[in-house]
Formats: C-alpha cells, structure tokens, sequence
C-alpha cells in the first residue's frame, strides 16, 4: 500500500492531518496549474479551494482514487475551467498584475531580469493564444513538469492523444514566435 493510500485511509478515520500531509506538496503546483488557466491570483486560489474542498469530501465518500496526485491535478483543472467559464472572460496574464516581477526587476541586476522577465511573457502570453487542447499540455508539460502519463490522466486522454497536441502546439508556437517581432529580433542579433 503507498503512502498516499495510508494518508488517505487515515482521513477517512478522522484523522485532519492527514489531509493536510498529502496535498501539501501539491499545493504550489497545483496554485500555479490554475493560475496559469486563469491569470488571475484571486480566481486560482478560488479554484484550488474548491478543488481542496472537493477533493476531502470525496475522499470521505469512499472515492476509489488510484493514482492521487494525478487525480488531484484533474480536479484543479476541471475546477479552474469551471471557474473560468463562470468568469465567461478572456484575461491576459500582464506584467503589470504581477507584483513579483515588478520587486524582481528592481532588483540588483534588473536589465537582465526585466529583459528575461519580458520574454518569458511574451512566450507565456504566446502559449495562452494557443486553442485550449494545445495550451493546456503545453502548460503542464513544460511549467508544470508533468509528464505525458500524467498529463493524460489529468486530461482524461489518450498519451498519444496528449503527445499529438503537444507537437501540434510546439508547431504552431514555433510559427507564432517566427512572426513575432520581439522574436526575430533576438534571432537575428544571437544567430538562433
């Protein structure tokens, strides 16, 4: 028996802890997953609250749950598309939202920050035009470190079906970056 299914037995008897030891290290991961579906601070810890919340009460329904922290990462997502589709909005990740980036980049060597900073969101940004069955592996393949089985189970699908969508997305991300000017700009001055 794994850990997680001990932690999980445990829970069922009452035992509050045990709740909090097993999703703890999922949790930064899990705020960022949403986060990165949402772009909005306050809409992913919504989203994970609910997940958390639903997450013990199946858990104290006798949920048959095999592989918990795949199943944990499907529940913040189907959580964080509810939210988004309750919002029923489209909101760009900025910079400016992002107090973090902007402590970042007064810091020491800020030129440096910023300029990284910037092409991260610009690729970030890139990623989050990109159609939702192509962003979402995207995001959980390279932000998340998930993967590909992981990803499928998250997903719901098929490895080879989550393989395709992230050659598809790769592609058109590849082509996106190509016509973006900031882009071929560093192409063209680095010889990329």
């Amino acid at each position: 028996m794994s850990e997680e299914q001990k932690l999980i037995k445990q829970i069922r008897t009452g035992n509050g802890e045990a709740f909090s030891q097993l999703v703890e290290s999922l949790l930064s991961s899990a705020y960022r997953t949403a986060y990165l579906i949402l772009g909005s601070r306050e809409l992913a810890e919504d989203a994970v609250q609910i997940a958390l919340e639903d997450c013990y009460l199946s858990i104290m329904r006798d949920v048959e749950i095999r592989h918990f922290k795949a199943w944990f990462y499907r529940l913040v997502y189907t959580r964080s598309i509810d939210v988004y589709r309750k919002q029923k909005r489209n909101h760009v990740i900025d910079i400016e939202d992002n107090p973090e980036a902007i402590d970042k980049m007064r810091s020491e060597s800020a030129q440096e920050k910023a300029e990284e900073m910037e092409t991260k969101q610009e690729l970030l940004q890139l990623i989050t035009s990109l159609k939702d069955d192509q962003r979402v592996p995207l995001l959980l393949f390279y932000y998340e470190n998930l993967s590909i089985k992981e990803i499928s189970l998250i997903l719901n699908e098929n490895s080879n079906t989550v393989k395709t969508r992230l050659s598809r997305g790769r592609k058109k991300l590849g082509e996106m970056v190509k016509k973006n000017k900031h882009f071929q700009m560093e192409e063209n001055s680095y010889g990329i």
